[in-house]
């Protein structure tokens, strides 16, 4: 069961894009492409593989958009911001 548009909590946080030619283009992300964590595509895209990867306990939106807040700065890959996500899935994450 895959995550969509609707479900996102923050939807308006994110860009997306306008051009349907690029819609088919955008929607495929791989491991090792740059996260843009301000991309709504790119956002769902990563949400959607980490369900496929593991299990239904990541089919938790509004904590994987929560969990993105407090994503480390720096250029992180699909990848990693998924592992990222799983080692710290238990974690608490509170605003300092």
């Amino acid at each position: 069961m895959k995550i969509t548009r609707k479900e996102l909590m923050l939807k308006s946080r994110y860009n997306w894009v306008q051009d349907q030619f690029l819609l088919p283009l955008a929607t495929v992300f791989g491991d090792h492409f740059i996260f843009g964590r301000h991309d709504g595509l790119q956002v769902l895209s990563l949400m959607n593989k980490l369900i496929e990867e593991k299990d239904v306990r990541y089919h938790l939106p509004l904590k994987i958009e929560e969990m993105l807040i407090f994503l480390p700065e720096k250029q992180l890959t699909h990848l990693q911001v998924r592992l990222w996500l799983i080692v710290n899935w238990e974690k608490r994450m509170v605003l300092r």
